[in-house]
């Protein structure tokens, strides 16, 4: 294995099997090296391939700057978050975890805490990938030696959910909003109040989490079509659902400029009333 370029005494730039451009790190991998001076294969503890190549060069650019640690930690964190979830993460993970993992260790070693606005939402809606993140946060204190709040648990999850969205962009953040407005025009159109730790809660925001992120990823639905003798019986049974969903349907135009299939307006309608009938039964 040959240097191309070395970023730090850690980490070098250098080609695989298919003269592909790629970063390896090992301890001491290029100390006492120049570019151009070969390395052994049996020094290197990682290869990160990341296909495209501006995030290949944002990737070198943070490394060049990081001590091996930082990538040490996120690379075990995600690993763990692949195994557990029994996913592949997409490779800009490794940039904005690595990148987040720098800042907040820096922040909390200064006394700085940012308070994480969508904890309980990241908790709710996303239980597995919160789970990780504690996991993670521990494995963090005990490596840095420092103690770390539950806000940035929430904060590495969505990292993780990022990982998971086939996007070059991060999109989480859009899908907790999304989720938060269309629960907020429910409950005001409505007049309820949520038992935000009812099943009947959970399925719907599990819901509109994977219809947000059909909506942000332009995935198309199902295309399974409703029977207009039943969608026209459910439209009457539940009146205000119906009437909700307009309402909804009518924000995402304005907003996002996203025009709801029937087939969606459907489903959300049934979860919608459902979701009402549950509120009343408690009021």
């Amino acid at each position: 294995m040959q240097i191309k370029k070395i970023l730090n005494n850690n980490v070098i730039v250098t080609e695989d099997e298919n003269g592909c451009e790629v970063v390896a790190m090992g301890r001491g991998l290029a100390f006492g090296k120049k570019n151009g001076d070969s390395v052994e294969d049996g020094k290197v503890d990682k290869v990160y391939r990341l296909s495209d190549h501006d995030m290949l060069e944002k990737f070198k650019e943070l490394l060049s700057g990081l001590r091996v640690d930082y990538l040490d930690a996120s690379t075990s964190i995600i690993e763990m978050a692949e195994k557990e979830l029994g996913v592949k993460l997409n490779e800009t993970v490794y940039i904005s975890l690595t990148d987040h993992i720098h800042m907040a260790i820096h922040r909390l070693r200064e006394g700085i805490n940012i308070r994480n606005l969508m904890l309980w939402e990241t908790r709710r809606f996303y239980p597995k990938e919160f789970a990780i993140a504690e996991k993670a946060v521990l494995m963090l204190e005990a490596q840095f030696d420092i103690d770390i709040p539950e806000d940035e648990a929430g904060f590495i999850a969505m990292h993780i959910i990022d990982g998971q969205l086939d996007m070059k962009q991060p999109m989480a953040d859009k899908i907790v909003t999304l989720i938060d407005e269309i629960t907020n025009i429910v409950r005001r159109f409505c007049g309820v109040e949520f038992d935000r730790e009812s099943l009947v809660y959970y399925r719907f925001v599990t819901h509109l989490k994977f219809f947000a992120q059909r909506m942000f990823s332009g995935a198309a639905p199902n295309g399974d079509e409703i029977d207009e003798e039943m969608e026209a019986m459910v439209q009457k049974k539940y009146k205000l659902a119906h009437e909700c969903v307009d309402r909804i349907v009518a924000f995402l135009a304005k907003k996002y400029r996203y025009a709801v299939s029937g087939e969606e307006q459907f489903y959300l309608m049934i979860h919608v009333a459902k979701v009402i009938r549950k509120c009343q039964e408690q009021a």
